[in-house]
């Protein structure tokens, strides 16, 4: 068995790897038609372009290795069949229940490496291309209000932030500070301000600081003004990449903030799920390629299992996307919205191996 289990690893890890090359030079290739029409914009130029296709790698490497696993079990099983290498090995004693238990632990290995790129490199990678790009093109981040960014901060603050630059320097800021009746209490002005990893804190530039007493308000200028306050910089990480595209410890982190200031969580909830139960797909898809594997090489049509594969792959990259959409509009429950189109392919997958048997 150990010899089998080795020979077919290695059929199943070169044909993985070389369909997930195949889909990274496709995806590269549309990325880079993308953005050929922002060649000139600032500092952007072909080797921008190609510095952020090439960031983008981690991500399309993270989204497509479920797909890759398909295809790449399909083509190294159905190579097995054949050459009647299949065939051998069943009837030297190794039955279909073997089998399946060999590539699921195949699809578990890939599963890991999936959650580790998911979690560890391709957000990290994303968040780098996206500030790259914005840099290069000289953009800012913000959102589509005409007024900028705004947040809670604690209990009883609100900030506004005109502007904030891909380095997460913000331009722009307004800080409101209530009393227990509402009543304002302090308010500060801002030209800009940047982060401070030594103290935790930002230190904003040029400000001017109004207080309201109960008597009249006095104002006061400040060159330099150390602002303690739960927003930090990881939090504009939203304005630059989805939340389905952070990592799910950024996601978890960021819910905390919203829950303190008593914001919504829904849609990173759903994120965070599904985060975290997508690798898993790699083992469901290991049990999908078993299925489609014949007996023996009379019933084998290369084409159409191929094109069935795909069709299957694509459709349940679409169904999580949809789950979460309808997740998010019809408030369903996130751990299950996460775990059923997985759960399903993986019901299906095992149902129609054990048929098999």
């Amino acid at each position: 068995m150990t010899a089998i289990t080795k020979y077919i690893f290695q059929k199943c890890l070169f044909n993985t790897f070389l369909m997930l090359l195949a889909f990274i030079m496709l995806f590269s290739i549309f990325n880079i038609i993308g953005e050929v029409g922002n060649i000139g914009k600032g500092d952007f130029n072909t080797l921008s372009m190609l510095i952020f296709t090439a960031l983008s790698i981690p991500n399309y490497m993270y989204l497509l290795m479920p797909l890759a696993i398909l295809i790449g079990v399909m083509l190294a099983m159905l190579s097995l069949v054949n050459y009647s290498e299949y065939a051998i090995i069943r009837t030297s004693g190794v039955s279909l229940r073997k089998i399946m238990v060999i590539l699921l632990s195949y699809g578990f290995i890939f599963s890991l490496l999936t959650l580790t790129l998911g979690e560890f490199v391709a957000p990290v990678a994303n968040n780098y291309a996206q500030v790259y790009k914005r840099t290069k093109l000289q953009e800012t981040v913000s959102t589509q209000l005409h007024t900028g960014v705004w947040s809670k901060d604690g209990e009883s603050g609100f900030v506004n932030i005109k502007q904030i630059m891909p380095d997460s320097t913000i331009e722009g800021v307004n800080i409101f500070h209530y009393d227990d009746k509402l009543k304002l209490q302090e308010y500060l002005i801002a030209d800009k301000g940047h982060y401070d990893l030594s103290k935790n804190s930002w230190i904003l530039d040029h400000v001017t600081r109004y207080d309201y007493t109960s008597v009249n308000v006095e104002s006061s200028l400040l060159n330099n003004y150390v602002w303690k306050t739960s927003v930090e910089p990881k939090y504009f990480n939203v304005l630059v990449i989805q939340p389905e595209e952070m990592s799910a410890m950024g996601l978890s982190r960021y819910m905390q903030h919203l829950e303190v200031n008593n914001q919504s969580t829904n849609r990173y909830n759903i994120a965070f799920w599904g985060k975290l139960v997508y690798p898993f797909a790699c083992i469901s898809m290991t049990l999908i390629a078993l299925a489609f594997i014949p007996n023996n090489r009379r019933n084998i049509n290369l084409g159409s299992k191929l094109f069935a594969g795909i069709i299957i792959g694509v459709a349940f990259f679409f169904t999580t996307k949809l789950f979460g959409f309808l997740a998010l509009l019809f408030h369903w429950n996130a751990i299950l919205s996460a775990i059923l189109p997985t759960l399903g392919l993986f019901g299906v997958g095992g149902y129609f191996v054990l048929r098999k048997d």
